[in-house]
């Protein structure tokens, strides 16, 4: 569950697909004009992003 709204509200909430949700930074920040992040927390997530769907599909 997120205290914001993302798109998850449509594959989650109206069509019922499992949805995971991740991202750098604070959620309690995000989508506010006070957002902000660690660029190696970025880079942490850009790397997750990368290797996620490959792991995901081998594990299917």
């Amino acid at each position: 569950m997120w205290s914001f709204s993302t798109n998850g509200v449509a594959t989650a909430g109206r069509l019922g697909i499992p949805t995971i949700g991740f991202a750098p930074g604070k959620e309690e920040l995000s989508h506010s004009d006070r957002e902000e992040l660690v660029l190696e927390d970025l880079l942490k997530a850009a790397q997750f992003y990368a290797v996620f769907p490959f792991r995901l599909v081998n594990r299917v």
